[in-house]
């Protein structure tokens, strides 16, 4: 009797001593979000787009429903292998974002562009409905 009840205090205090995600948990983890996509952003326009042969994208970020929360376009020229684990690991980060703080979407599908296009020197997706 004597070591269940140990048991059962040790159990409680270990249940309430978990950690919780707070308010301010998550507003770093934001943070730690919006600097990951700013490194991404500024390496994708560290080029100016004046040929779009030099030029792809990629999908990033992680919805919560599932699939991309967009797609980036990014030069050829830069450190392609770089920009994609950048893009990977922000994507990672935002899934498990999503799952730890139990994060809902809309669910819509992002539609994929069909290429890129230089104008004024940054490029533009091409959709072909």
């Amino acid at each position: 009797m004597r070591t269940t009840f140990f048991l059962l205090i040790t159990l409680l205090i270990g249940f309430t001593s978990c950690e919780k995600n707070t308010d301010d948990d998550r507003a770093q983890d934001e943070l730690e979000l919006r600097n990951m996509f700013d490194e991404i952003t500024d390496l994708a326009n560290s080029v100016p787009c004046t040929d779009s042969n030099d030029w792809e994208f990629i999908p990033y970020g992680s919805k919560a429903c599932g699939g991309p929360q967009g797609y980036i376009a990014y030069s050829k020229s830069i450190d392609v292998d770089k920009f994609k684990d950048m893009v990977e690991d922000y994507s990672q980060a935002e899934e498990e974002f999503n799952i730890k703080y139990k994060i809902v979407s809309d669910c819509s599908v992002v539609q994929a562009p069909n290429g890129v296009i230089c104008k004024d020197g940054k490029p533009e997706f091409i959709y072909n409905n």
